[in-house]
């Protein structure tokens, strides 16, 4: 990985960048794409409008060759990035049954069109996606008008034009150090909206949309998600320093930003922090969307829990993780089930972002299911501390244990093999749509087994500028069977379904009658 020097003099080379797994060939097994920066001298010459040549090592694909090994296919596939990545968001936009790439950057977006072939072209420009260079960082796909098509979201960071790269380097002061200055200070950026007319096509709706109604800020991660419960597909931005947005569907292709009206804005102590990545997902058995976000150091993670009504009540200090959480500087995030025991486990990936502080290398860490009271699980004692970034989740080699890749801000990306000695059998489901987009990107998933629900839902964005497998994992614990089924499809179709295969992921398509 490579994000500017390692002085870290800019707010640029201090963010990192995301990492995505897809199925791009269809073999059943998740492939690898991460993203990269560059330099200072690139950075440079892409603020002031030109488009440097590719550097070697911009964007890497590495295609799943099953038994723990993978290949070096990004020459082949034809993927390169001339820009400063930042994120990375997968879907199959034009609903072809191949998976497609988008990467933002500080400069200009590019859409990866997967060919069927294992190539892909980039099409951003005559898509309609905006050539204007400009700092975007996270992304999120959904079918917003529920016409089939995916609708794209794009999280703006920093207006480039109200800041200079120009030597010498501001410095700021953080607790006595010499550091890079930001975000506070640095003008923010509005977010972008694209509507998918079809055939390959975007519209840019920020405006009508009501999206461009927000302040400018400095987003992060965006994710999409019911979070009101009303049926629409919605958007959840963390904010670094800026209060968090969420932009309810209110139908027509409208939006209106409800942060601080659900209770998503900011922490229980009223405070604005820097979040960076967002974990979305059932904390207990109340089949609702909960989130959480990673933050500063000597902050701490804040829990959002939603209530019955649809808003949500900040509260990481009565579910125990306030005190665990506040040592770590988190940016990439998550949920899954590790031990297949039944219960989601809260991972993220750490790391200081001035490399003078004393904790600039930090650990990755699991947390203990946040249905009862987090603790502190596991630190990983064999992999060094590092200063992490983007991360991920898949199943890499399909054996039902849900894997981890992290990558640090300099070195070598690490894909950590989970071989948990497992309490329970597991669930695996790749939802297909038909009517709904075939990603079925907003389905939402009930499992019912040994008196017990889990719910779960099929969504874009998350974790940190990252993407993880789309596949949806269930852990059965004790359970030895499941009692029924329950998918509710972007559609609105309702499939029950009264058995499931055990211990094996199965494509779910949905049906096409009513």
């Amino acid at each position: 990985m490579r994000c500017g020097g390692s002085q870290k003099r800019w707010i640029a080379e201090a963010n990192g960048s995301g990492v995505a797994w897809l199925d791009y060939d269809n073999d059943g097994l998740p492939d690898l794409l991460i993203v990269n920066g560059g330099s200072m001298p690139q950075l440079r010459e892409i603020v002031s409008g030109k488009r440097p040549e590719a550097a070697r090592g911009s964007v890497y694909l590495f295609h799943n060759l099953g038994n723990g090994r993978f290949e070096d296919v990004t020459e082949k596939a034809g993927l390169s990035d001339p820009y400063w990545g930042t994120g990375v968001n997968v879907a199959d936009f034009d609903n072809d049954g191949f998976a497609d790439i988008l990467i933002t950057n500080i400069g200009v977006d590019l859409l990866y069109r997967n060919n069927g072939n294992g190539t892909f072209s980039e099409i951003g420009s005559q898509s309609g996606l905006s050539q204007k260079t400009e700092w975007h960082t996270g992304s999120a796909f959904g079918d917003f008008d529920n016409d089939g098509n995916l609708d794209l979201f794009i999280t703006g960071y920093v207006d480039l034009h109200g800041m200079s790269f120009a030597e010498p380097a501001p410095v700021c002061d953080y607790f006595g150090q010499h550091t890079f200055c930001g975000p506070i200070g640095l003008p923010g950026m509005k977010s972008r909206l694209y509507r998918n007319l079809g055939n390959r096509k975007f519209e840019d709706v920020t405006q009508s949309s009501g999206i461009a109604s927000a302040p400018p800020s400095h987003g992060f991660t965006s994710v999409t998600g019911d979070f009101n419960n009303d049926g629409k597909l919605d958007i959840l931005v963390a904010n670094d320093s800026d209060p968090n947005l969420l932009f309810l569907n209110k139908g027509n292709f409208t939006f209106q930003q409800s942060a601080l009206d659900q209770g998503l804005a900011y922490n229980a102590d009223g405070r604005v922090q820097s979040n960076m990545g967002i974990a979305v997902g059932e904390f207990g058995s109340s089949g609702r969307l909960d989130v959480i976000t990673t933050t500063f150091n000597k902050d701490y993670f804040p829990l959002f829990r939603q209530n019955k009504t649809g808003t949500f009540e900040e509260i990481a200090a009565a579910a125990g993780i306030a005190t665990v959480t506040s040592p770590f500087l988190g940016w990439s995030c998550g949920l899954a089930d590790f031990s297949n025991s039944g219960s989601r486990d809260f991972w993220s990936a750490n790391g200081h972002v001035y490399p003078t502080d004393k904790d600039y290398f930090e650990p990755i860490t699991i947390f203990r299911s946040i249905r009862d009271h987090a603790t502190l699980l596991y630190t990983f004692p064999d992999v060094p501390n590092n200063s992490y970034r983007g991360g991920a989740t898949a199943d890499i080699d399909n054996d039902g244990r849900v894997d981890l890749l992290v990558t640090p801000i300099s070195g070598n990306a690490l894909l950590l093999k989970n071989e948990t000695e497992t309490v329970g059998g597991w669930i695996g489901l790749r939802l297909r749509g038909t009517r709904s987009n075939r990603d079925a990107i907003g389905a939402k998933v009930v499992l019912e087994a040994c008196g017990q629900k889990q719910f779960e839902e099929v969504r874009s964005g998350g974790s940190y500028l990252s993407h993880n497998d789309s596949r949806i994992h269930f852990g059965l614990g004790s359970c030895s069977g499941v009692d029924r089924l329950t998918v509710l499809w972007p559609s609105g179709a309702v499939q029950v379904l009264a058995s499931v295969s055990l211990n094996r992921y199965t494509v779910l398509e949905e049906p096409i009658g009513p």
